[in-house]
């Protein structure tokens, strides 16, 4: 549009804002909405952590605690959870309290990942069995093909014997056993 002095008119600005400093736009409105929310779960502290039981379910065989994963990968901060929480249930071998069991089972059937921080946590929950009276075992079971190729390639399938089905594996680590 041109003025009478063939000046081109600039469209005048719509005030967007209400006097009360709130938006007209809807679009406006809803953008500020989420950004107060975003704000909001921003300045608020993180939830509590507590115990995960969406990494694998427990049961106790004898002196054998079963764990049966869930997560299709164990890797970094979960590996560690999961040692946490295997001590913790497993507990009268190393502290006086929990289930009795003096060794694991891992049932690893639906596990598909494994970085290096698990083996290594894997390692250290067996130094820590194996230092009280040095009869606690870990083995594994229904491990897939790369998690047991994993093993194998680092020789720790001498250490963490690998079978085929949990009753084989509750077998093998109650073997000898008091």
């Amino acid at each position: 549009m041109f003025d009478s002095n063939n000046q081109r008119l600039e469209p005048r600005p719509v005030p967007r804002t209400a006097p009360d400093g709130t938006s007209t736009d809807r679009f406006a409105r809803r953008r500020e909405a989420i950004d107060r929310t975003i704000d909001d779960l921003l300045s608020s502290p993180p939830p509590p952590r507590t115990a995960r039981s969406d990494l694998a379910t427990y049961d106790v065989f004898g002196q054998t605690l079963i764990a049966t994963f869930i997560a299709p990968s164990l890797s970094g901060p979960d590996a560690e959870h999961l040692a946490l929480e295997l001590v913790e249930r497993l507990g009268a071998g190393l502290n006086g309290r929990g289930t009795g069991a003096r060794h694991i089972v891992l049932d690893l059937q639906n596990v598909e990942f494994m970085d290096s921080r698990c083996i290594g946590v894997l390692v250290e929950l067996l130094t820590r069995l194996q230092s009280g009276d040095g009869r606690g075992r870990i083995a594994l079971a229904n491990a897939a093909h790369t998690v047991e190729y994993l093993f194998k390639l680092t020789s720790l399938d001498r250490l963490f014997p690998i079978c085929r089905d949990v009753m084989r594996a509750i077998e093998v680590v109650e073997r000898d056993t008091p």
